[in-house]
């Protein structure tokens, strides 16, 4: 009796799964409405400098080469050109979670930034001490 009272909850529990997500594709069970995200918007180029907010979470145990990572990145970095300026932060209560602000004069100068072999090296040794993906924002100062 036990098995056929697992078995018929079993299989009601696979219909109701199927009927929500196979046949109703764009909801989700129970026929609620799935949210999507609105489509990305073009690119809007800059009309002046570009600021770029990269947020770099070091995980704990690598806090210390991962911060001197970032300290040298921010130092090779200063030395190219069309750069105005380029600072790393430490959050204050998680000194591995950091933040690079950088200002380009513009968009071709942070673009061949990004194509430099320092940047490019940086990220590669960087990428194991991360404890959450590289996350790098464009941003402009709103005329």
């Amino acid at each position: 009796m036990r098995r056929r009272v697992f078995t018929a909850v079993l299989l009601v529990s696979v219909a109701v799964a199927w009927f929500g997500f196979a046949h109703h594709k764009g909801t989700l069970a129970y026929g609620a409405p799935a949210q999507q995200a609105p489509p990305a918007a073009a690119p809007v180029q800059p009309p002046g400098p570009v600021q770029v907010i990269t947020f770099v979470d070091i995980t704990p145990n690598n806090r210390e080469p991962g911060t001197a990572l970032c300290k040298q990145y921010v130092a090779d970095t200063r030395r190219d050109a069309g750069v105005t300026s380029v600072e790393v932060l430490a959050q204050t209560n998680r000194p591995n979670h950091l933040v690079i602000h950088q200002v380009w004069q513009n968009l071709a100068a942070f673009e061949r930034h990004e194509a430099a072999q320092h940047t490019k090296d940086f990220r590669a040794k960087l990428l194991p001490m991360l404890g959450s993906p590289f996350d790098q924002r464009l941003h402009y100062i709103v005329p």
